[in-house]
């Protein structure tokens, strides 16, 4: 079976894009270590500066829908990066791996989404 890969065309302009995957992976990484941050925020100060049982809830919600934005972020970010590497070095294996990536952050897409819908809408009440 021939497949097709960029990397066979672009010659020296393949490190150039393997690198660009690097660099998107690493710009998913910040994303995702932004997300924890504002989280540990959120959380340190819902629990240690409110006394109020209702506030440090709330800002117990607010820190998890930032998280949960970011990791949804971080994790579309990853799959552009996964998308080049595929067709950089298009092999079934890789096609497999790279349907199998996508399928399980699309779950993780739709759970988080669910959740997130769900704690904006306790947050409103």
């Amino acid at each position: 079976m021939t497949t097709f890969s960029l990397s066979d065309h672009l010659g020296p302009l393949t490190l150039a894009f393997e690198w660009l995957v690097v660099v998107i992976e690493l710009f998913a990484i910040a994303i995702l270590l932004l997300g924890l941050l504002r989280f540990a925020k959120d959380f340190v100060s819902g629990e240690i500066l409110r006394r109020d049982a209702h506030e440090r809830g709330h800002r117990l919600n607010v820190g998890r829908l930032t998280l949960g934005r970011h990791i949804l972020s971080g994790l579309e970010v990853l799959i552009v990066a996964d998308l080049i590497r595929t067709m950089l070095h298009l092999t079934m294996d890789n096609i497999l791996l790279l349907g199998g990536l996508v399928a399980i952050r699309s779950l993780i897409s739709f759970f988080l989404e669910r959740e997130m819908s769900h704690l904006d809408q306790e947050g409103k009440s």
